[in-house]
């Protein structure tokens, strides 16, 4: 390993301070993959527009797809300890002007998950309140006021705080989605005669859309990949790291595949996909209060609420963490790159975070934009981006092992990097055929996202092109390098 890559970043750079471990940065991980909101929410929807009975395949193979990349990704991790997440590996790997292009892109996919979630919020609470507990009936943006006020309050402070957070919300959605699951299981599903594993049979795989399903399953795995984000906040990051990200991936693997599985045989493999499709969210209502009764299906409903709020604050964190490290190596203003004395956090990122926040809710309402298409269009964005970044640190990661990680095997440098691309390659090719429906259907907004997307890319590029000529300091540490 050359001296470049070892040695420590001068210490006029900021850098941020955390005393997490694993618990609490899985916790923090898991949280913005939103567990209940992909079991009662995403799961009928994927059995009806996607791969039909093959779904729990299809988690599966998007979890050995992760898995595969998640081996030399975890390995580069040890071997190039700066922080900046994708940013940075992307960089290592493939050079300052990809890197930065893929730094913009990225914060922009995380911003529009938190910014996208926190509309989305306004109107899941208000379902909760007016259709659920009979109460007022108030525009969205009353209800999502109080989700924006409440992650910008908690993402001021230390990381360790909205770990706390998130681990007691995470820990009601896992023991919904258990009860859940448990309850189809010991009743023998829709028939009582036992749970039928028909549907990992490869004589279904094919039922429905394969590629779609796939697609569709790659992208409810969202989140592992942030855990490099957060390695100054963490400690010994070199074996914390690579723990959590296998565990998020198992965990997903395991508790989606499962509670697909059991949602198909709890309606009956005969009748599941037509009830999906006729009505995706009555068919997993229906489900939970015939085997949990009317207390599992309403706590269901007041935990997604919880849920989407983990969501919004792990996304405002993962922002302001991205936006940070960007402003630390000059690209966005250097006060956002200022911590917090006390608390060691991004806290001037944060605010800026959440002021954007705040801007794009006011535009949302003054625009009358539809809150629910609002959210579906940049809950496309933030599916096809980051699947992208995704993909490129891909690339990064065995061509950088390739020169400096020459003591692992050629598995995890080669084999297990190149099959986790072909996935990902796959999948990020259906997310460009598809991203029209991705973001709503619409190919004139498909086509301007998309351009608003390779547009932030070449500007990355450009720019460090520019910096390399003029700004030759600034150029140096794109990446935090």
């Amino acid at each position: 390993m050359s001296s470049v890559d070892t040695k420590a970043p001068p210490q006029s750079q900021p850098h941020l301070k955390g005393n997490m471990g694993f618990l609490s940065l899985f916790f923090s991980v898991v949280a913005y993959n939103a567990p209940l909101v992909v079991v009662v929410g995403a799961i009928p929807i994927m059995v009806s527009s996607g791969a039909g009975l093959g779904t729990p395949v299809s988690f599966i193979i998007a979890g050995a797809i992760l898995g595969a990349f998640a081996v030399g990704f975890t390995r580069m991790s040890k071997i190039m300890p700066k922080p900046g997440g994708f940013y940075s590996m992307i960089t290592a790997g493939l050079g300052r002007e990809i890197g930065l292009g893929s730094g913009l892109v990225a914060l922009l996919g995380y911003f529009c998950a938190y910014a996208g979630s926190v509309v989305f919020g306004g109107v899941v609470m208000g379902e909760l309140v007016h259709g659920t507990l009979n109460g007022p009936n108030l525009p969205w943006y009353v209800w999502a006021s109080i989700f924006w006020a409440a992650s910008s309050i908690l993402g001021y402070f230390k990381v360790e705080l909205s770990a706390k957070v998130l681990t007691i919300f995470l820990l009601l959605e896992v023991v919904i989605v258990v009860a859940y699951d448990a309850l189809v299981f010991v009743n023998g599903g829709a028939g009582h005669e036992g749970i039928s594993v028909a549907p990992l049979s490869p004589m279904h795989w094919f039922d429905g859309s394969f590629p779609l399903g796939l697609l569709f399953a790659l992208g409810m795995f969202a989140g592992f990949e942030v855990t490099v984000l957060f390695r100054e906040e963490v400690r010994d990051p070199s074996r914390t790291i690579p723990r959590v990200t296998y565990a998020v991936i198992a965990l997903g693997t395991v508790v989606y595949g499962l509670s697909a599985l059991l949602f198909l045989n709890s309606i009956g493999l005969d009748k599941v996909v037509e009830a999906a499709t006729e009505d995706p969210t009555g068919s997993m209502t229906h489900s939970l209060q015939a085997f949990g009764g009317k207390v599992l299906a309403d706590a269901a409903t007041v935990l997604v609420n919880t849920s989407t709020f983990a969501v919004i604050l792990a996304a405002h964190n993962i922002s302001a963490r991205y936006s940070f490290n960007l402003s630390a190596d000059g690209i966005l203003p250097r006060k956002l790159s200022m911590v917090h004395p006390r608390h060691g956090s991004p806290h001037v990122s944060s605010m800026a975070i959440s002021g954007a926040g705040l801007v794009v809710s006011l535009m949302v309402v003054f625009t009358g934009i539809g809150a629910i298409d609002f959210y579906t269009a940049l809950l496309g964005i933030t599916s096809f981006v980051i699947l992208g970044v995704i993909f490129v640190t891909g690339v990064a990661v065995p061509v950088y092992l390739r020169r400096h990680g020459q003591q692992h095997s050629v598995w995890s440098r080669v084999v297990l990097p190149a099959v986790s691309l072909i996935g990902l390659g796959a999948g990020l090719i259906l997310a460009g055929i598809n991203f029209p429906l991705l973001v709503g259907g619409s190919f004139v907004l498909a086509t301007i996202l998309m351009a608003l997307i390779v547009g932030l890319f070449v500007l990355g590029i450009a720019l460090a092109v520019v910096y390399r000529r003029t700004k030759p300091a600034t150029y140096a540490h794109i990446g935090r390098q």
